[in-house]
């Protein structure tokens, strides 16, 4: 039991009066903006590090996005649920404690990277890139794969080590 919101003698109508709280199961409510709705879904990753163990980096998956954004002080934000795993034994935080979350909505091991920046992109969902061919830059096909605000993974197209252009090329 979490809560008593009544005294002796009160009266109680529908409303809740009790809460109560299932501790054998520890659940993460976590709260994004709006803008990153796209970036959260049922089964992601996440990698959290509560404010009061800031060395350890605990893990767990989404279990729940919900339908609809809620308003917190004029602003619209996504509520989640993130199930985390293997809580240490003895381990009690209180409820409400802060935490970061990094929500993982997929991964590029062993991939060959490349600043969005060298990206050119040839029609909706095609891209090709400038790669550099006995000091000259030649314009060619890539396939990408996973992308974020700064680097995108290559699948074909590009070989480890080839160097890339950045800048604007002008092309006959």
């Amino acid at each position: 039991i979490m809560s008593l919101d009544f005294v002796v003698g009160d009266s109680v109508g529908t409303s809740a009066v009790v809460t109560i709280a299932d501790l054998s199961q520890p659940y993460l409510e976590i709260f994004l903006d709006e803008t990153d709705w796209g970036s959260i879904a049922i089964g992601y990753e996440a990698e959290v590090i509560f404010d009061a163990l800031p060395d350890d980096i605990f893990t767990g998956k989404v279990s729940q996005v919900d339908p609809g954004l809620y308003e917190s002080g004029n602003t619209s934000i996504v509520r989640g649920l993130v199930l985390l795993d293997d809580i240490p034994d003895g381990l009690n935080l209180p409820i409400g404690t802060g935490a970061a979350v990094d929500i993982i909505g997929g991964r590029a091991e062993n991939a060959i990277l490349v600043p969005v920046d060298a990206l050119r992109e040839t029609s909706p969902g095609s891209y090709a890139e400038f790669v550099i061919e006995n000091e000259v830059p030649k314009l060619r096909v890539v396939e990408i794969g996973l992308q974020d605000l700064f680097y995108a993974e290559v699948f074909s197209g590009l070989e480890p080590g080839e160097i890339v252009s950045t800048g604007l090329v002008d092309t006959e």
